[in-house]
């Protein structure tokens, strides 16, 4: 398995409180509906029913961009 280094703790600390709005915000529309306001877009562009592989789905959705463009500008790299 492959280690990684992360170069920009804030950097990372932005991406895991990112990643945590995101998901809370889809969980909470999918459980209280329109008293959350407007339905949130899925950034997979798939519906969102919150079972464990569209959780799951949308995390890698939001962080596969992230890590690829932290990777890129030496937030993040492989040990």
């Amino acid at each position: 398995m492959d280690n990684f280094i992360i170069n920009d703790k804030d950097w990372a600390e932005e991406l895991q409180q990112g990643v945590d709005e995101y998901i809370d915000k889809l969980q909470s529309w999918h459980v209280y509906g329109e008293e959350e306001g407007e339905e949130p877009e899925p950034i997979s562009g798939q519906p969102y029913c919150g079972c464990e592989v569209c959780y799951w789905r949308e995390v890698l959705a939001f962080v596969a961009p992230r890590i690829m463009n932290g990777q890129n500008d030496k937030k993040i790299e492989l040990a």
